[in-house]
């Protein structure tokens, strides 16, 4: 492996090269710095990770994009670039968790039995903090994208003890007075993506009102070991 081993967990190291194949190299190295300095039992380490996915995706999509790439001062997770390296589009990821006193008290069980048992978000309305999460991501760079004209997508990992489906989340978005797509035009859509086994089944949901239209494919992104990672279709 051309960076040797940059995480603890040999199934997520492989993933991590499978992705690799969808950056350029600076985006690599960067990366891999990144993941050896970072604790490899950490919170964080796991949001690069889904960041790293997030960017893959959209590589296999056959998007040129860059990490942290510099526009007007601003570094989102990742944009899209034309062949000139003009930014043509910015994604952000929004990591969608279970509420903290909820995540605090699986870490009891688990550390005490070895075993956890609980209720989806029993602390939390799901709805309403997904809503407020999305809503918080929008705003990040309305200023940026309004002056650059470039599409944006929001993506959302949806952490798999969170029990948030589809109508859900559409309700967030399309909710007739408050739905987020018809007050934030500027956001061309939505990319949500959760894993099973290796793989991470993404969908998309485009904004009808959405100022710059973006065409993104849903479907199965494999990081599992000899499986093939997903291609398709895309249009910016």
């Amino acid at each position: 492996m051309k960076y040797g081993q940059v995480a603890g967990s040999k199934k997520i190291n492989y993933a991590i090269y499978r992705c690799f194949e969808h950056l350029c190299e600076e985006d690599q190295q960067r990366f891999a710095k990144r993941f050896r300095e970072q604790p490899h039992d950490s919170n964080q380490i796991m949001h690069t990770f889904r960041e790293l996915i997030l960017g893959a995706y959209l590589g296999s999509c056959d998007f040129k994009v860059r990490h942290e790439y510099l526009v007007e001062s601003k570094t989102p997770d990742w944009c899209i670039l034309d062949n000139r390296s003009v930014v043509v589009g910015i994604a952000e990821l929004l990591n969608f968790h279970i509420d903290e006193v909820t995540e605090g008290e699986i870490a009891k069980q688990v550390k005490a039995k070895g075993i956890a048992v609980y209720r989806q978000d029993e602390n939390k309305n799901n709805i309403e903090r997904l809503y407020y999460s999305i809503w918080d991501k929008m705003q990040k760079y309305q200023a940026l994208i309004e002056k650059l004209s470039v599409p944006y997508i929001i993506g959302i990992f949806l952490d798999f003890k969170v029990v948030v489906d589809i109508e859900e989340l559409r309700a967030c978005l399309y909710r007739n007075g408050t739905g987020l797509f018809q007050m934030y035009r500027h956001v061309s859509g939505v990319l949500y993506f959760e894993e099973n086994a290796g793989q991470y089944l993404f969908g998309y949901e485009r904004n009808p009102n959405a100022l710059r239209k973006v065409e993104l494919p849903g479907g199965v992104f494999s990081l599992a070991p000899e499986q093939g990672s997903f291609k398709g279709a895309k249009s910016l």
